[in-house]
C-alpha cells in the first residue's frame, strides 16, 4: 500500500508570489484626521474607527506575510527532504 505525496512546488511558489503581490494592494487609505474644526462626537468616533481599521489591516498584512514566508520555507524543506531520501535510495 504505497501512498505518494506530490508537491508541485512551481505552482505553489507561483501562487505564493501572487499572494505576496495581492497583499501590497491591501494598504488602507482611510483618513484619520477628518475633524478639522468640527468637534462632533460622531466625527471623533469615525476617526477612531478609521485608525483601528488601519491598524487592523496593517497587522493582518504582517501576519499574512509571515504565513507566506513560513509556507515557502516549508516547501523548501520538503523539497530538500525529498532530494535526500531519493539520494539515499539511489545509494542503496
Amino acid at each position: 500500500m504505497s501512498k505518494e505525496i506530490k508537491i508541485k512546488s512551481g505552482e505553489v511558489k507561483s501562487a505564493l508570489s501572487t499572494l505576496k503581490n495581492a497583499t501590497k494592494t491591501t494598504k488602507t487609505t482611510v483618513p484619520t484626521d477628518i475633524k478639522g474644526k468640527n468637534n462632533l462626537d460622531v466625527v471623533k468616533k469615525i476617526e477612531g474607527m478609521n485608525k483601528d481599521l488601519k491598524n487592523l489591516t496593517d497587522e493582518y498584512d504582517h501576519a499574512f506575510s509571515l504565513q507566506i514566508a513560513q509556507t515557502e520555507a516549508a516547501i523548501d524543506m520538503m523539497e530538500d527532504a525529498d532530494k535526500k531520501v531519493a539520494s539515499s535510495i539511489k545509494g542503496k
